[in-house]
């Protein structure tokens, strides 16, 4: 408190604020409140008397334009402007005030002044000062108030009464602050106050100077009423009492229409009360308070206030003396009631009160109280006044027995003198005595009047014969006797007065019994004129059979003809007139109040009340009577059974014209001509009114469907026209005696209208032309508010002139009436727009003819009177009356909400402002005030006020004809709903604007409202930031919302639906904010810094206190999703320390781990200024500067987990109860038929209002073919069906708000783990927490969820935490290789391993270690990490491996658990097995085990040579054996589940199931798996499935393929059969069911794209993400490839059957295989030399002896063509050996193509796929040549013979075959040597870089080298090994063929060539003729050459180092080929 501002208004607003607090929240601040009673003792002290002028500060001032001031709260000083000195000069002068005070005032107003746009500076300090008095004055009147004493008592805690009582009495006692109060009242006058203000311009506008007027007047009303709390509580001292009544002798009193004022009436109540003794006669008040009141401990007191009385000879207002001459009388004859030393104390003055109640009767005391005070509404309002009043008409009843009695036999006497001068015809004389007929008026008007606030009538009633009869103590017989008093031998002359105090005491329904009995009893009574109601009902009928003028029919003699003589009418007396007036106040009190006899009136049979009273409606009655007729009828109509007869007799009486006029004698009487003629002309129009209230509360009572059957259409069309034509469209341009009167008639009529709008629902038969009956008059105020009509128009100009006169914020007679009227208005609107779209979608369905332009567009024309479009701005303008007119800005708000769907009406509102307009800022602040607002503290157990008329009409009405019979069943009371408060739909309304409005286009008015520089910002480009107004904005006012709730529930546990569902929304408009790309950034950082990091205090509070709720788990989700936003920016912009917060604050271990860094309230978040602040405004409120958690939960665990705990999540299911008339299977149909469309927060709801009426419609048609008794059991029925409907949506509303908060939090952990960055965790910590999510998950989540969604997204997170720490344990993995690494080098180095700080070990071990002291929440995990003990890390590693047990144990559970109900969710738990299965089983690159292998080499090294190192024994083995343990166990069930959804599924779960059996057949976990598959038919079923397939598969290769899932699923399978071949078993079981068999029927593989073409197309489409034609044949055809490819490694080359399947496989599609062959070059693209190595790989594999022979014998004996085809793709085998010759130019050119530039990567696989196609090739041909025989060779067999035609393979036509093939087999042969010498040194250097890499740079960039390294040079080594294989083979090629022609040359000479018989040569040998000796010679040299010493140690050294079979061989080769060159014959 040291710092507050010492202004004129802040320390005043402060201290009213604590003590609110402390009045209302006692236990937290009552140290403060001692601590600022004691600071501001002074203030009390000199109570408003202001720090008077002072020169010193004056000068101190003046000097301030160059030296400066300090001013409160700065710390140097500040130069001020000249202008601000004037200004505080000036209000110096004007208050009366220290000029330093006045300066502070105006900075105070300078900051304020944003809160009051439009005025200035000034202006706003004129303001702040009168609203800081009347602050104090507050304080001091509640201070007064919670005194203890005699009137009341309050419920404060003993310490703060005892504090209030001191500190109060020593202000009386030591201060004399009544004496002070008095002088003030005195001295504060409005008129001198107004000339000071206006002398100094000190007004603004009319509004501001209202504003100002009001503060004063309020203050001043506030002094007034401090001194009468503390008078009425514990007295006056007679000092005071005395001047107080010598002030009220000389004041002017009354204002200028002679009536008293609002203070006159406190302070003459606060005299009464200073000598009040009741509490004498209470028994059961014990009161210490008593015996101090001052009248009886003082003995002079008594005595002097009486010499005072008669000391003050002359009265500005006589009354007074006489009513406090009365009152004290009143006392002193109480005291005669008192023990004997009270009278003692009073003394002889005690025998003075029959004269003081003479004087005062004489005085006229009671025509004073009847026509002056009791017409104060003060007198009402408050209720010890009221009380007080009542105590002194009680107190001269109950005391002054004999002088009633002596005051009603004047009023006899009186009533004798008027009766015989009237009867003579003459005045009577003026001054009769009149009190007991005052008394009696004041009787009725006391406890009559409507705005009383308690009922106290009940005590004149006390000893009657009743149930609820009250005590009878001696005061209430005596009140009871009075009444009987009254009624004895009752004269005339106050027969009016009687029945009007009669009515005036029926205010409840304990005294309208007891008076309606006492009218029925009246008759034994002993009365000359009995007051009864039978002398009352057979008036009326004489009345009316005197009066009526009708003649076709006769209610009471039957016996009466058409001859019956007419006898004229006989009209009513005025005095006749107000005696049937009385009566009927009687008659409407009784019904109003009690409905038995409500019931018992009208069914009287021999009153006949309803048909005599609309009788005489109908007859010259005076129109005042039938106005009163029309109230009676009214209040009669009340109960259901009394108004069905009504509405029967007003139909039958047409005094509202419902038929055609009849042709008779007499004319017909007509009510609206009786308003258009009389009461017009009388300008008074009590009978409009009269009608109105009949026909609403007939309406809203009872509406009978059938009203007028018969003669006419039935409806209530007639009624409704004569409303809308008779009275509302005409009654705004009438004249009105009362001004008052004509809001009062157009609010009953609007009232109507409402009713009938709320309770009408659009139907398609409303609009039919043809239909059996009217619709319902809501149809027709519908459309007359949907076209441009009168209605319309009049409601616009009624709120247009209702703001206009509101805005001047004056008071004036008629206002509530005017308020009330433009409510109805704005709610026809609201609920006209509220059912315009089913209206529109009505209208449309019927196709009617009617054009309706739409309310919602009408409201944007323009305005005739004004010529602009201010419609909405009218209405918009009701927001700022908020303070006092609630429910027109909620009706306001929900109007401009409807206006905004429209597209870019947002826009539209807000250029209806000028730009820079004071208006809009106005708006603004007062949506402001609107959210702030609190419920004020005397209406917090409330209901609404009568004006906030229930909007269950429009959700629970329905149509009025549902009020027919007894079928409507209370919805409100199934659904057990509490009414909302108007403050709570004021905000709810505003959060629903925002929503609503939140991605309109820019700018927009909703923008603008949130705090947003529309103007500025959206000018701009996109990439500027917005702005946000945080001084007076919605946004600001929101944020508080939710602090306030926020600090509400870490203090109660109390529960509010309404407020928690403006908390849930509020929650979802920020998520809005951080959704838009627009406002993300601004919200977020508002959000940051502003409000002192709002997320991260908010998501500390999670999970809030009543979590199990729906809406508070919809506000935790919205939440979260912002936190995510939140989480996604800061991953993205790189604030590390800002995902470091939110993370620490999810992953905190305890709640005390949590963040608390100081995290409060942002401190400029604003309050209203003029009203009075309450007890939850900021500036009360204390938050606690570190967080308290508000779910009290034991168990510790992550936040995030804490914050899973809050669901529950409930698997059973609601199901339908058994029934015994409906059919369960139609209701089943019926419940889903009335299901609401989807939408967001109610999906799937049921309408239960539809479901009702649907019910209802059916029991309407059977109900006259059920027995009786069944009626009421099928009702029970319905009720039961509707229940169970609210009870679905209950559970469905639970459901969803429990999806949605599993959306948000799965949202918020995946973003979480899946953005972190590496560094801010480590890796051990991050993975423990993950498997700690995923155990929680798995715990607590099943997977048979009623809401199939949320085990989707369940699984869905389980998927992705799954995915991350897959990777979390790879990089600790290799982390954890690393540090062992470099603990066994620094071991080795005899170091210690911290000792090199460079080293990646220490790095990551320091990290840690920081890592471990920042945060004390992972000690536990970093220690695991740290430790490198070898125990410890064994204990981590049996920690991780029953994690990762548990996890996939409840994987696999889920997976056969789960069933079909979701293809999503069997996808994501695939793939969540995969991943975990993937965690067991890592896959690793060759180049990462040779990593791996050459670490391990060096630990084992070490551990050898320093035995206290144990090895580290890695845990993949266990690993594995634990998967493949928890998978065996389960065995054939997990097998049938996964391959049922493998077969059955969707594609990609098909897809997700088969690569899991894929791995489950890695881990070996299953040996019978291949069996299981196979024998129950799995395998023959994906085989079927692949051969379906062929036909989608041949669409792929399209241009354009509709889809790409064919291929995967395809691949899927081929991979699934290919890794099930990869066994022997396996391999087998797929040959023998006819696999290959399959795939040779596919014609898919036939479909080779054009080879040319496809070159070209590749070079376009390289980038596109669908792949090109022959891309996608390629994946299809290589995977059949790799199929045939594993079975033969599976089976072995010499598996005859095998081979013999693929190589059938192969010539199945051999056109495919020979145009790739034709087509084969070096120089094709990458995928086709892929293509062509899968190709001739499987043809060199399959080429043997067995297989060929086996298939020549087939083909010879079935297919000769085919053996042609085998024969050319031998052929084309060998030509394309001869292209792939490794030389090179062909490698030089193949790596440089034209136009192309190609990556490393790429050159290597091109060499790579040449290579091995020139393998293949060199293969196949010596298989070729060797598989022909097995002993011996034959020429068939060779190369020479195979080939036709060596054109291709030498390009020339003239070549020798020879020669060509043998030189093609020496080239293949030199050029791979050549090929391996070029490389090997390449080999040996990547070899010696990576030896020579150092050890301390193992490390990410070590490893990575290495790897690099080690790939390229495996690289290379496979280049070299392939290399010496080709030359291997085909230095085979080359013995085998120089063996044959070698040897043969040498039989077959030259010499001998001619003798010999060519016919007689061996068949196989007939190829040696192909070779002339001249070729054999040059053979011979060629090798002679080529064979030189340097060539052969090459090839030998080659086959040493990377042969791959035995090295002796190929020198053995060799040897024999340099025999036969040796040998060779010559030429």
């Amino acid at each position: 408190m040291e710092g507050v501002v010492e202004d004129m208004w802040t320390p005043y607003k402060r201290l009213y604020n604590i003590f609110q607090l402390a009045i209302t929240n006692p236990s937290d601040v009552t140290s403060d409140l001692e601590l600022c009673l004691k600071k501001y003792k002074q203030n009390f002290t000199n109570f408003l008397r202001n720090p008077p002028k002072s020169e010193k500060s004056r000068t101190h001032l003046r000097n301030a334009l160059t030296e400066g001031v300090l001013l409160a709260g700065q710390t140097h000083k500040v130069e001020l402007s000249h202008e601000l000195i004037d200004e505080a000069i000036i209000i110096s002068d004007m208050f009366d005030l220290d000029e330093i005070f006045a300066l502070e005032l105006l900075c105070t107003a300078q900051r304020q002044q944003i809160h009051h746009p439009g005025l200035s500076r000034g202006l706003v300090a004129v303001l702040l000062y009168y609203d800081g008095r009347k602050a104090i004055s507050c304080t001091l009147r509640d201070m007064f108030q919670a005194v203890s004493g005699v009137a009341w008592s309050t419920d404060l805690p003993r310490e703060i009464t005892g504090l209030i009582n001191n500190y109060a009495q020593n202000l009386v006692d030591d201060s004399n602050i009544l004496g002070r109060l008095l002088e003030l009242i005195g001295d504060m006058n409005v008129e001198k106050e107004i000339g000071l203000l206006t002398k100094n311009r000190a007004f603004g506008s009319k509004k501001h100077q209202n504003q100002v007027l009001g503060l004063y007047e309020d203050t001043r009303k506030t002094i007034a009423m401090a001194m009468f709390n503390w008078s009425a509580q514990r007295g006056l001292p007679k000092n005071i009492a005395i001047r107080l009544l010598q002030y009220l002798a000389n004041v002017k009193s009354t204002d200028s229409n002679g009536n008293l004022d609002d203070v006159t009436v406190i302070l003459l109540m606060t005299l009464l009360y200073a000598y009040d003794t009741s509490v004498l006669l209470m028994t059961d008040c014990d009161s210490p308070y008593t015996a101090r009141l001052p009248i009886l401990c003082d003995g002079e007191y008594a005595k002097c206030f009486y010499e005072a009385i008669y000391a003050q000879s002359s009265w500005q207002t006589p009354q007074l003396d006489a009513i406090i001459k009365y009152s004290f009388g009143l006392t002193l004859a109480s005291l005669r009631q008192a023990p004997s030393e009270v009278q003692t104390n009073v003394g002889a003055i005690i025998n003075r009160d029959e004269q003081l109640i003479d004087e005062a009767l004489v005085g006229n005391v009671f025509g004073f109280l009847y026509r002056n005070l009791l017409e104060k509404n003060i007198c009402y309002s408050t209720e010890f006044i009221y009380r007080r009043l009542h105590v002194l008409i009680t107190d001269f009843i109950d005391f002054m027995h004999a002088k009633v009695s002596e005051l009603r036999g004047r009023a006899d006497e009186t009533a004798r003198t008027m009766v015989s001068f009237l009867n003579e015809g003459l005045e009577p004389p003026p001054h009769l005595d009149v009190n007991f007929e005052l008394l009696m008026l004041c009787v009725a008007k006391l406890y009559g009047d409507k705005r009383a606030v308690i009922t106290l009538c009940n005590e004149y009633w006390g000893p009657t014969d009743s149930a609820d009869q009250q005590t009878n103590t001696s005061r209430a017989i005596s009140l009871f006797k009075f009444i009987r008093l009254a009624s004895d031998l009752l004269p005339q002359t106050l027969f009016k007065s009687y029945l009007n105090m009669i009515a005036g005491l029926t205010r409840s329904e304990f005294s309208a019994r007891c008076a309606f009995n006492l009218l029925k009893n009246s008759p034994n009574l002993s009365s000359s004129c009995a007051v009864s109601w039978d002398h009352f009902f057979n008036a009326l009928n004489n009345y009316f059979n005197n009066m009526r003028t009708d003649f076709d029919v006769s209610l009471y003699n039957t016996s009466d003809s058409i001859y019956r003589g007419r006898s004229m009418p006989r009209n009513m007396t005025p005095r006749e007139t107000e005696h049937m007036v009385a009566v009927m106040s009687v008659i409407q009190a009784v019904a109003n109040h009690d409905e038995i006899s409500r019931i018992m009136i009208c069914d009287q049979t021999t009153w006949q009340t309803p048909q005599v009273l609309l009788g005489l409606v109908a007859c010259t009655t005076p129109v005042v009577l039938k106005g009163e007729i029309l109230f009676t009828l009214a209040a009669l109509s009340k109960s259901k059974e009394t108004a069905r007869t009504i509405w029967f007799h007003l139909e039958e009486s047409q005094i509202i014209p419902t038929l055609p006029p009849r042709q008779t004698q007499y004319p017909e009487f007509s009510l609206a001509e009786e308003i258009d003629q009389n009461e017009s002309r009388m300008e008074t129009y009590k009978l409009s009114r009269g009608i109105l209230q009949l026909l609403y509360t007939l309406m809203t009572t009872h509406m009978p469907s059938s009203l007028g059957a018969g003669p006419r259409l039935p409806g209530f069309d007639p009624y409704l026209k004569f409303v809308l034509d008779s009275i509302l469209l005409k009654f705004y341009n009438r004249a009105y005696k009362d001004p008052t009167e004509k809001w009062e008639v157009g609010a009953k009529c609007l009232k109507l209208m409402y009713y009938l709008l709320a309770s009408y629902r659009p139907k398609v038969s409303d609009f039919m032309e043809q239909r059996d009956e009217h619709p319902y008059p809501g149809y027709h105020i519908m459309l007359q508010l949907h076209v441009k009509s009168d209605m319309l128009r009049l409601l616009l100009r009624i709120i247009e002139e209702a703001r206009e006169r509101l805005d001047d914020y004056n008071q004036f007679n008629g206002k509530e009436l005017l308020e009330e009227c433009a409510l109805y208005a704005l709610l026809l609107l609201e609920v006209a727009l509220a059912k315009q779209n089913a209206f529109f979608e009505a209208h449309a369905t019927a196709n009617c003819s009617i054009l309706l332009p739409g309310l919602n567009r009408m409201l944007l024309d323009l305005n005739p009177r004004t010529r602009a479009p201010d419609y909405v701005i009218n209405i918009i303008k009701f927001v700022t009356y908020n303070s006092w007119l609630p429910r027109h800005t909620l009706a306001a708000i929900k109007i401009l909400t409807a206006v905004t769907l429209l597209p870019d009406v947002i826009t539209q509102i807000l250029n209806m402002y000028a730009h820079g307009s004071n208006e809009k800022l106005e708006i603004r602040q007062r949506f402001v005030e609107c959210l702030e607002m609190e419920v004020p503290r005397s209406q917090q157990t409330d209901e609404n006020n009568v004006l906030s008329v229930a909007n269950a009409h429009d959700e629970f009405g329905g149509n009025g004809q549902l009020n027919e019979t007894d079928l409507q069943v209370d919805l409100m009371a199934l659904e057990e709903r509490k009414p909302q408060r108007i403050e709570l739909q004021i905000k709810e309304a505003i959060v629903q604007l925002f929503e609503l409005n939140l991605n309109q286009p820019l700018p927009n008015f909703v923008y603008f409202l949130l705090g947003i520089d529309v103007i500025r910002d959206f000018t701009a480009s996109e990439k500027q930031q917005l702005g946000l107004d945080i001084n007076c904005s919605c946004i600001n006012s929101l944020v508080l919302l939710l602090e306030r709730h926020l600090e509400q529930q870490r203090h109660s546990d109390a529960y509010c639906e309404h407020t928690a569902h403006i908390v849930e929304r509020i929650y979802h408009l920020f998520h809005g904010l951080c959704v838009n790309r627009r406002t993300s950034e601004p919200i977020l950082r508002y959000f940051r810094l502003t409000c002192n990091d709002f997320l991260v205090r908010h998501l500390s509070a999670m999970p809030f206190r009543q979590h199990g709720e729906d809406h508070v788990l919809h506000a935790m989700s919205h939440l979260m999703n912002c936190v995510c936003i939140e989480i996604k920016l800061a991953a993205s912009y790189g604030q590390t320390t800002r995902y470091q917060l939110l993370s620490d604050i999810l992953l905190a271990v305890n709640s005390d781990g949590q963040r608390n860094g100081g995290h409060c309230l942002p401190q400029e978040m604003g309050n209203n200024l003029l009203t009075p602040p309450n007890s939850s405004n900021y500036y009360g409120m204390y938050v606690l500067p570190t967080r308290v958690g508000l779910h009290n939960s034991s168990s510790l665990g992550l936040h995030a987990n804490r914050l899973l705990d809050c669901l529950t999540l409930d698997t059973t299911s609601l199901s339908q109860p058994p029934l015994q008339f409906f059919d369960e299977p139609l209701i089943a149909k019926l419940l889903v038929d009335c299901e609401a469309p989807t939408c967001v927060g109610r999906a799937g709801m049921i309408n239960v209002h539809k479901l009702h009426d649907i019910l209802h419609d059916e029991l309407r048609h059977v109900q006259s073919t059920i027995a009786s008794g069944q009626r009421k059991a099928i009702i029970d029925e319905i009720t039961l069906l509707l229940q169970h409907a609210i009870q679905l949506n209950c559970v469905r509303m639970r459901r969803y708000a429990t999806y949605s908060f599993m959306t948000a939090w799965c949202r918020l952990v995946q973003i979480l783990f899946g953005l972190m960055p590496d560094s801010l965790l480590p890796l051990s910590v991050r993975k423990q927490h993950m498997i700690d999510i995923i155990e929680k998950i798995l715990i607590k989540v099943e997977p048979t969820q009623p809401l199939v969604k949320i085990s989707i997204q369940v699984t869905d997170t389980v998927l992705n935490l799954l995915v991350n720490l897959r990777h979390c344990y790879y990089q600790l993995e290799d982390q954890r290789t690393l540090e062992e690494h470099a603990s066994v080098v620094c071991l080795s180095d005899g170091t210690t391993a911290n000792a090199n700080p460079n080293s990646n070990g220490g790095d990551v071990s320091k990290t840690n270690s920081n890592n471990s002291s920042s945060n004390s929440n992972n000690n536990n995990n970093n220690n695991n990490i740290n430790q490198k003990n070898g125990n410890q890390q064994s204990i981590s590693v049996e920690c991780n491996s029953s994690n990762l047990r548990f996890i996939l144990k409840r994987l696999i559970d889920w997976i056969m658990t789960s069933e079909v109900k979701s293809q999503k969710m069997s996808i994501n738990l695939y793939a969540s097995l995969i991943n975990c299965l993937r965690i067991v089983k890592r896959l690793r690159s060759d180049e990462q085990i040779e990593y791996n292998e050459t670490l391990a080499s060096t630990r084992w090294d070490v551990n050898k040579t320093y035995g206290n190192l144990q090895a580290t024994h890695t845990d993949d083995v266990q690993q594995k054996e634990m998967a493949a343990e928890i998978i065996g166990s389960i065995g054939d069930k997990l097998i049938d589940t996964i391959c049922h959804d493998a077969i059955t599924g969707h594609d990609v779960c098909s897809m997700l199931a088969l690569s899991s059996l894929n791995l489950i057949s890695e881990l070996r976990a299953i040996s019978t798996l291949s069996d299981v598959v196979t024998t129950r038919g799995y395998l023959n079923h994906i085989l079927e499935s692949l051969a379906k397939l062929d036909h989608v598969l041949r669409d792929l290769l399209k241009p354009t393929p509709h889809n790409m899932r064919a291929q995967y699923v395809y691949e899927s399978y081929m991979a699934f059969l290919a890794q099930m071949s990869q066994t022997h078993v396996g391999a087998h079981l797929v040959l023998s069911s006819k696999a290959l068999g399959v795939l040779s029927n596919m014609s898919i593989y036939d479909m080779q794209p054009d080879l040319k073409a496809s070159e070209v197309e590749l070079r376009h489409q390289q980038d596109e993400f669908v792949p090109a034609i022959d891309a996608r044949f390629r994946a299809i055809l290589l995977p059949a490839l790799a199929l045939c490819d594993s079975v033969l490694d599976s089976l072995g080359d010499r598996n005859n059957s095998a081979s013999l399947q693929v190589l059938n496989f192969m010539i199945a599609h051999i056109d495919m295989i020979e145009s790739i062959l034709r087509a084969a070059s070096p120089f094709m693209n990458l995928g086709h030399l892929e293509q062509l190595a899968a190709i001739t790989h499987l043809f060199a594999r399959t080429t043997t002896h067995d297989v060929v022979s086996i298939q020549m014998d087939e083909q010879h004996n079935n297919d000769v063509d085919m053996c042609n085809r085998l024969s050319r793709l031998q052929q084309l085998m060998v030509v394309v050996f001869g292209r792939f010759t490794v030389n090179e130019p062909t490698i030089r050119r193949m790596l440089h193509p034209n136009q192309m530039d190609l990556s490393e990567e790429e050159k290597s696989q091109h060499v790579k796929y040449f290579l091995q196609i020139a393998s293949n090739l060199s293969l196949y041909c010596r298989k070729a040549v060797t598989s022909g025989v097995k002993d011996g060779m034959s020429s068939q067999y060779l190369l020479t013979t195979m080939v036709s035609d060596v054109r291709p393979l030498s390009g020339s036509g003239d070549s020798k075959k020879l020669t060509v093939i043998m030189g093609t087999i020496l080239n293949q042969l030199k050029g791979s040597i050549a090929y391996y010498l070029s490389q090997k040194s390449i080999a040996d250097n990547l070899l010696q870089q990576r030896a020579s890499l150092p050890n301390i740079t193992f490390g990410p960039i070590g490893k990575q080298n290495f790897l690099e390294l080690s790939q390229r040079h495996n690289e290379k080594r496979s280049e070299l090994m392939i290399s010496v294989f080709i030359a291997e083979q085909n230095l085979y090629l080359l013995w085998i063929h120089l063996d044959f022609y070698f040897r043969n040359a040498v039989i077959y000479s030259q010499e001998n060539r001619n003798a010999i018989n060519e016919s007689s040569l061996d068949p196989e040998n007939i190829s040696v003729l192909n070779a002339s000796p001249d070729e054999v010679t040059k053979l011979k040299q060629l090798l002679i050459s080529t064979f030189n010493e340097t060539f052969c140690t090459q090839l030998l050294d080659a086959s040493e180092e990377y042969s791959m079979k035995c090295k002796n061989f190929n020198a053995s080769l060799m040897r024999r080929i340099k025999a036969l060159v040796q040998f060779a014959p010559q030429s």
